[in-house]
């Protein structure tokens, strides 16, 4: 009986000194990643979106998106440089994408970079000229810039091509007043 339980607690203490190798792998894929940072961003979880965005990016070296969402990520927490770098990282890897255009544009109005900004804003409306957001950011840049008037023009002839029930109406409505109220 004595032996039975001193090798029992032998076989105990070996089986705790037994090395064993853990492998930790992640199941996700970067489509994967970038849906999950899309729902914490979505539960106001931005700090976990940032590095489920950042997972994707790494995962998919060339998909340009999980870089743009991790732009407006940045921008959500009001940091406008590293929303700008996401999006001229998403542009690196897309640089005919207009979405990744408009929204460098927004960050660098919201840097004060007007100029580079209505470069960027331009090429997007290029690329889309009936998307209302993309002219929006194209009448910030402009009215930054000075060109109020431009701006505005702008805004009216996108306010044209809304019907007053879509919420974007009102929105550039509001963005459209701004501008005026700026230039008296």
């Amino acid at each position: 009986m004595r032996f039975v339980c001193c090798l029992l607690f032998f076989l105990a203490l070996s089986g705790c000194a037994t090395p064993r190798i853990v492998v930790l792998s992640d199941p996700l894929d970067a489509r994967e990643h970038n849906d999950l940072g899309v729902s914490y961003e979505a539960a106001g979880q931005l700090d976990l979106a940032l590095k489920s965005y950042e997972a994707a990016a790494a995962k998919d070296r060339s998909w340009d998106q999980p870089l743009i969402n991790l732009g407006n990520a940045h921008a959500a927490l009001g940091d406008w440089a590293q929303a700008r770098e996401s999006f001229r990282l998403a542009l690196k890897r897309n640089p005919e994408n207009p979405e990744a255009m408009n929204n460098l544009a927004y960050a660098l109005v919201n840097l004060e970079k007007a100029r580079e900004a209505l470069e960027w804003s331009s090429a997007a409306v290029n690329a889309e000229p009936g998307n209302p957001l993309f002219r929006a950011t194209m009448a910030l840049a402009l009215a930054q810039t000075g060109e109020r008037e431009k701006a505005l023009a702008l805004l009216d002839e996108t306010l044209q091509t809304l019907p007053p029930g879509d919420p974007l109406h009102g929105e550039m409505t509001a963005l459209r007043d701004r501008i005026a109220a700026e230039s008296l």
